[in-house]
């Protein structure tokens, strides 16, 4: 395809048109923010910058086609706003001075190493990865591969603002198996929040970004207040010494399922810890069985000793309750976990934040929810039946002992 013919909007092949007849994208777009590269910009040589897919505190995201390969990628670059801005150019990203100077150099690091673990799960069908990484203008780039969709915050509005019980435990379920493989490999993603967990077009569940990177910034800083998400934070976060582990992210990705539920986001953290004013979700209106709810509220517990201290066990107890019917799924496409999202138009009204429409494979089906079928019994005879037939054979075994005794031999009958 000829470059030239791309569209910067949707990298379809428009041709010579200066509106794109696919998405409506006009050549020639200017970029909405000085901040943002400018469409046709190309990194590393090989990658073609189009629109702008999300900003969000640390990186912008955008579109982009692999020049080498003729697919759509999602590239993200490293910015963080209050330490660096666009310099004249359009293309050098120009770092402030004195101490935000060694925060930046220290983000940009956090920033590649979180490629690379993103790059750990590329088997993964719930974790959009990582595929390259490189240096430019001064700082850093991801590139992932592209997936129509939005993230969760943005489907709940599209859903009315909430979800039933059965539709948020199999967005869920995805999410948690995700998280247990991160676990598993000894790390935490440290913001499991609704802005990044992503669903597809077609209803798939993916993990996004690990705000690994961005922690890291906030404890360098010593600015945790600013990186943190209210609701979905548990109280050791907000301590420098606060020990972390499984259960900070149980604790997050239960705030996002109280969320789904509810509608509204759990207190803040800090705010429990003197007084704990959580109300149940059955409460505020849920549809969710008292073994279910009493696994959520143990999953929000304030202080981590009080819940559950592995991905494992949360999931075990969220499966306990009647109803829930545990099934065996083949590997490789499965269907959809969450109703697939209605059709938008070109996409480019929708303000989706950070890291948005990535890439991934699809993934195997949530263990379905419902009571087990029951199965026919067989007819039954009729008594009547059944006391003719026992006669008969009684008579039957009678008449031939009898006859037996009549003519065996004298010697024989003792």
């Amino acid at each position: 395809m000829n470059p030239d013919h791309i569209c910067m909007g949707c990298m379809a092949d428009k041709g010579d048109a200066t509106y794109c007849p696919n998405c409506g994208w006009k050549e020639g777009t200017e970029p909405a923010s000085p901040t943002y590269l400018s469409p046709r910009t190309v990194l590393a040589g090989k990658y073609l910058i189009g629109r702008v897919l999300g900003h969000g505190g640390f990186g912008i995201t955008y579109l982009a086609w692999d020049l080498n390969l003729s697919i759509k990628l999602a590239i993200k670059e490293f910015l963080p706003g209050d330490l660096a801005t666009r310099s004249g150019d359009g293309k050098q990203v120009s770092v402030y001075t004195g101490d935000k100077t060694s925060h930046f150099h220290y983000g940009l690091e956090k920033f590649e190493d979180e490629a690379r673990t993103l790059a750990r799960f590329e088997p993964h069908p719930g974790i959009v990865s990582v595929r390259d990484v490189f240096r430019e203008n001064n700082t850093a780039y991801f590139v992932m591969y592209y997936m129509e969709g939005m993230d969760l915050k943005q489907y709940l509005k599209k859903q009315g603002g909430k979800l039933d019980y059965d539709t948020a435990l199999k967005i869920i379920m995805p999410v948690l198996d995700g998280l247990r493989e991160v676990h598993r490999q000894g790390l935490l993603h440290r913001d499991m929040t609704p802005d990044n967990i992503y669903i597809t077009t077609g209803g798939h569940v993916k993990i996004l970004d690990f705000g690994a990177a961005r922690y890291s910034m906030g404890e360098h800083s010593k600015s945790l207040s600013v990186i943190l998400k209210p609701g979905f934070a548990p109280e050791e976060q907000y301590r420098q010494k606060g020990r972390q582990g499984a259960w900070t992210d149980i604790y997050a990705v239960a705030g996002s399922f109280y969320r789904m539920i509810t509608g509204e986001v759990p207190p803040e953290a800090l705010d429990r810890l003197d007084q704990d004013d959580l109300v149940p979700p059955s409460q505020k209106g849920a549809a969710i069985g008292p073994e279910a709810e009493a696994a959520l509220l143990k999953a929000l517990a304030v202080r981590a000793p009080d819940r559950f201290q592995t991905i494992e066990e949360f999931q075990a107890a969220l499966m306990s309750g009647p109803g829930f019917v545990e099934a065996v799924v083949p590997d490789g496409d499965g269907p959809a976990v969450a109703p697939p999202l209605p059709p938008q138009d070109s996409g480019m009204d929708v303000n989706l934040s950070d890291t948005q429409r990535l890439a991934a494979t699809p993934q195997a089906d949530l263990p379905p929810t419902g009571p087990p079928p029951v199965m026919d019994e067989p007819p039954r005879k009729s008594p009547v039946a059944l006391i003719v037939t026992l006669s008969i054979l009684l008579f039957v075994i009678v008449a031939g002992a009898v006859g037996t005794l009549l003519y065996m031999a004298p010697w024989d009958r003792d």
